[in-house]
């Protein structure tokens, strides 16, 4: 019996592999580049289109150079950059591991958050963007720094 193409996701199609090794290359390399060439310098890196248009900042103004604090060890600095940075690369990591466990032999998991956490996390962010551009004393350790 013919197994129909994208069912068996433990075993996947060379093209699949391909897809994903491709994805993780990707990540590696862009995840390498902001180690390597810091966005405070420099470099090319395209600039924030809320920060250019509006003058504010966006939920990931200051990513860039958070991440780069991140890689050098600098959690206190990626963190002053974007507060959020931290559980969003955790998140990000998780759902990549698992839609790359096929390429160790693994089913992959599920990678689709229950609709409460989503909404959850689509308040956070909302709430966060919000606070971080309001002009109040209490709150200016949000901004990104830019």
């Amino acid at each position: 019996m013919a197994v129909a193409r994208g069912t068996d996701h433990a075993d996947p199609s060379a093209e699949g592999r391909r897809e994903r090794i491709g994805v993780l290359a990707l990540a590696v390399g862009a995840t390498a580049y902001v180690g390597l060439v810091d966005p405070e310098r420099g470099g090319a890196y395209p600039p924030c289109p809320s920060r250019t248009l509006l003058g504010m900042d966006c939920p990931a103004c200051g990513g860039l150079r958070g991440t780069h604090d991140l890689l050098h060890g600098h959690l206190g600095a990626a963190l002053d950059h974007n507060v959020l940075l931290v559980p969003a690369l955790v998140v990000a990591a998780v759902a990549l591991a698992l839609w790359l466990a096929p390429l160790v032999g693994r089913r992959p998991g599920p990678v689709h958050p229950p609709a409460w956490a989503a909404v959850a996390a689509l308040g956070v962010v909302a709430a966060f963007t919000v606070a971080r551009n309001l002009p109040v004393a209490g709150l200016d350790w949000l901004a990104s720094g830019a």
